[in-house]
Formats: C-alpha cells, sequence, structure tokens
C-alpha cells in the first residue's frame, strides 16, 4: 500500500465534505493527533478504520488506498478491447466516478439487466427529474 496516496486521499476527502481534523477524529471516535498521523504518513489506519473511512467518504477501500492509481493498465485495456479514445475525457470521469463509488456500478449494472420495458420506465421517471 502505499501510504502518501493514503495521507493524500484522507485529507483531500475530509476537506472535501469541510471537515476539520476534530470533526473526523469525532467521527471515528479517535483522537484529533490521530487523523494528523494519518495525513502526514506517521502512521496507517487499521483495516477495520479504513472500512470506516470508505464508508463515510462513500469511495471504496481501493480507491482510498490509492490502488486506482495501479490499475490503469485496465482502463488502457478496456480501452483498447472496446476501441475507446484514451483521451475522451468524458467517458475517463464516468470511468473513475464508477471505480470511486462502486454502490453506483451495482445500480447501473441492474439497469443493464433490466427488461427494456422496465428501462424505459426508469428512463422516463428520471427524465422527470432530468428536465426540472
Amino acid at each position: 500500500m502505499n501510504t502518501s496516496f493514503l495521507a493524500r486521499n484522507i485529507k483531500h476527502l475530509r476537506n472535501q465534505k469541510n471537515w476539520s481534523q476534530q470533526d473526523l477524529a469525532d467521527r471515528l471516535n479517535r483522537v484529533h493527533g490521530t487523523i494528523s498521523k494519518w495525513e502526514t504518513e506517521k502512521e496507517v489506519p487499521p483495516i477495520e478504520t479504513l472500512i470506516e473511512l470508505s464508508k463515510f467518504f462513500e469511495i471504496s477501500i481501493d480507491y482510498l488506498v490509492g490502488n486506482h492509481y495501479e490499475q490503469e493498465h485496465y482502463v488502457k485495456e478496456f480501452n483498447q478491447l472496446y476501441q475507446i479514445n484514451q483521451h475522451d475525457e468524458e467517458l475517463m470521469h464516468i470511468v473513475d466516478y464508477l471505480k470511486q463509488h462502486p454502490n453506483f456500478k451495482d445500480i447501473l449494472h441492474k439497469y443493464t439487466h433490466m427488461s427494456i420495458t422496465d428501462r424505459k420506465v426508469m428512463e422516463d421517471i428520471l427524465g422527470i427529474y432530468v428536465h426540472k
């Protein structure tokens, strides 16, 4: 595990929520200094805490610890397999989002396996909210 990715991600994700180190410490029932040690790579959270963090930030543990950077070859392979231009920024953002939000990936997977009629109903419902 690359601790620098983990430290940066904890800090970045905490800042995205506008939480102080103390706010995160309170949510995890830890002391402020523990969060500081994680963000400065002086300590690494135990696996149980990584699970808690991934739930708080609604991301996968892989994303939290930086494995998404190490898996770029899978994206290249995907691009080659489906003949996608690697510079398709919109698609890369979608792939990155799916890696960060595994629950959405599961929902999308279920959607793709719905009947055409059920999909049409879902698209009609979503269309109402999208156009407002």
